[in-house]
C-alpha cells in the first residue's frame, strides 16, 4: 500500500494547486483502517492540511468533462472540453466508441451516484478488458488506494444485495433502524443499477467480439463495490448541474477520504469552503484545514467529524461502527405504536405529527414517546392535547406511562441480550459491528430504566 500512497501524492503533485502539510503519512490499522497521522512537527489552527485542485476530484462536473474528450456531442459550458484535432493513434482508444453510446440528454438526467458508477465501471472495471491492459485511466492511482470488496463486506446493503455475500443470516439481527436504512439504501443501489444497466449492456454487445468482459452478474457485485466506494467517501460540495437534487451535491477527493470519523465537534479539521468555480471545467478546489485542536503528538491520528450520527446510521453509510456513541439512541417505534390499536388515537397523533419515530437515549425519552404513551394508557385526548400545548408538564403523565415503559424496556432488553450472547460467539467484523449495536442499546436501556426507577 506504500507505493500506492507514494504513487497517489505523485499523480497529484503533478498539479501545482495540490497542497499537502508537511510530516504527514497515511497509517494502515486492523482497527479504523487506512487513517492520516502527524509524523513530526505540529499543525495550528486554520493550518491547511490538504487541498485538491478541482482537477483532481470526482463528481457531476469532472465526469463530464472527461467523458466529453471522447464524445464530441456533448456541449455543457465551462464543462465539456472544447476538442480539438484527434489523430488516428488517439482514435484506437476505445472510450470513443464507448462513450458515444452516451447523448448529452441520458446524462444530465443521471443523478451523481448512477453517473459515476457509471464512469467508475468503465474506467476503473472495463477499460482494461477493452484495450487489453494497454490503455490507463488519468484516476488509475486514485483507484489504486481504494478500499476491496472484502474491505467493504461490514455495508448491510452488501448482505442484503449481493449474491457472494456470506453474511446474509446478519440480516435477521438488525435492529428496526438499521434495517430501514438498509433497505433504503438497497432499492437506491437497485434502482441506479436498472438506470444504468442497459449502458453495460450496450458496451456489452460493442467489444464481447474483441474481449473477455466480465458477465452481468460479476459487474452487479463490481457495481455494489463502487457504489459503497462513492457513499462511503463522498464529501458535500455544489454541484449547480445538480441544483434541485440533494444527493447529487457531493465530490470525490483523493488523499482526503483516508481522514477518518471523530465524534468530536468543531475540535479537529474542517472543510474551508472556496467560492465556486475558480478552476475552468471544475468545481474548484476541496481544502481541509486545522481546527482548535493542536496536533503535535507524533502518530497522532488527523480527524474530521462525519456528523452527529448514530451506530445504525454509520454502519450502513460506512460500514463501522463507534463504541460508546454519544449520538446513538434506540428506535422503539414497533413496541409503542403496538400499544395504540385505536384508529382515532392513530389519527390523532398523525395529525399532530406525532406518530411513530420513538426513541429513548442516554439522556433519557424523548417527548415523542410520552405523548404517544400518554394517550395510549390514558385515552385522555384533551389532556394530552394540553401536553403538547405546553399547559401541562410531562411530570403529570410519567407516573402514568412509567410501569408501560419499563415492560418495553425489560422486553427489549431481553431479547438484546440474547442476541448479544450469539453474537459474542462470532468473531467476523460484521458480526462484530452487530455486537457493538446491541451491547449500546442495552446501556442504554439500562440507564434508563434506572432513571426511572428513582
Amino acid at each position: 500500500m506504500e507505493s500506492k500512497i507514494t504513487s497517489l501524492v505523485h499523480w497529484l503533485n503533478e498539479s501545482d494547486q495540490f497542497k499537502l502539510a508537511p510530516h504527514l503519512g497515511v497509517n494502515e490499522s486492523d482497527e479504523s483502517g487506512r487513517g492520516i497521522v502527524l509524523i513530526d512537527g505540529a499543525l495550528k489552527k486554520n493550518e491547511v492540511i490538504v487541498s485538491v485542485p478541482g482537477t483532481y476530484q470526482l463528481n457531476f462536473h469532472t465526469v463530464l468533462h472527461h467523458i466529453s474528450k471522447f464524445n464530441r456531442t456533448l456541449n455543457i459550458p465551462r464543462v465539456t472540453t472544447s476538442h480539438e484535432e484527434i489523430d488516428e493513434q488517439e482514435m484506437s482508444d476505445p472510450r470513443y466508441k464507448a462513450y458515444n453510446v452516451l447523448n448529452q440528454n441520458f446524462l444530465l438526467n443521471l443523478s451523481s451516484f448512477q453517473l459515476l458508477a457509471l464512469y467508475i465501471l468503465a474506467e476503473w472495471v472495463l477499460l482494461p478488458f477493452w484495450s487489453h491492459g494497454r490503455i490507463k485511466s488519468f484516476w488509475e492511482p486514485f483507484f489504486a488506494v481504494w478500499p476491496t470488496q472484502e474491505e467493504l463486506k461490514s455495508f448491510p446493503a452488501i448482505w442484503s444485495c449481493s449474491k457472494k455475500s456470506e453474511y446474509k443470516h446478519l440480516l435477521e439481527l438488525l435492529p428496526s433502524a438499521s434495517e430501514k436504512h438498509m433497505i433504503k439504501l438497497s432499492k437506491l443501489m437497485e434502482n441506479d443499477w436498472a438506470i444504468i444497466s442497459p449502458i453495460l449492456t450496450e458496451w456489452d454487445n460493442l467489444f464481447r467480439a474483441n474481449a473477455e468482459l466480465p458477465k452481468n452478474d460479476e459487474l452487479f457485485e463490481e457495481f455494489l463495490h463502487i457504489y459503497c466506494i462513492i457513499n462511503s467517501r463522498c464529501l458535500y460540495k455544489e454541484v449547480p448541474l445538480k441544483k434541485h437534487d440533494l444527493e447529487s451535491q457531493f465530490t470525490m477527493v483523493p488523499f482526503v477520504d483516508f481522514l477518518n470519523h471523530t465524534q468530536e465537534v468543531d475540535v479537529h479539521c474542517y472543510p474551508f469552503k472556496h467560492s465556486l468555480q475558480k478552476d475552468l471545467y471544475s468545481l474548484g478546489p476541496f481544502t481541509i484545514k486545522c481546527g482548535y485542536h493542536m496536533y503535535k503528538l507524533p502518530g497522532e491520528e488527523i480527524l474530521l467529524n462525519y456528523g452527529a450520527h448514530s451506530n445504525d446510521f454509520l454502519i450502513n453509510e460506512y460500514g463501522f461502527v463507534v463504541k460508546q456513541n454519544n449520538w446513538d439512541s434506540l428506535d422503539i417505534s414497533k413496541e409503542v405504536c403496538a400499544m395504540i390499536i385505536d384508529d382515532a388515537m392513530i389519527q390523532f397523533l398523525k395529525n399532530n405529527d406525532y406518530w411513530e419515530d420513538y426513541t429513548i437515549n442516554m439522556t433519557g425519552i424523548s417527548y415523542r414517546v410520552v405523548v404517544a404513551m400518554s394517550l395510549a394508557v390514558t385515552g385522555d385526548y384533551k389532556k394530552t392535547e394540553k401536553l403538547l400545548l405546553g399547559l401541562i408538564s410531562e411530570d403529570y403523565f410519567f407516573p402514568k406511562i412509567k410501569d408501560s415503559l419499563c415492560v418495553i424496556l425489560l422486553h427489549l432488553r431481553k431479547q438484546f441480550v440474547q442476541t448479544i450472547q450469539f453474537l459474542e460467539r462470532e468473531r467476523d467484523i460484521c458480526s462484530q459491528n452487530l455486537l457493538t449495536i446491541f451491547q449500546q442499546y442495552v446501556e442504554i436501556i439500562d440507564r434508563n430504566l434506572s432513571r426511572i426507577s428513582k
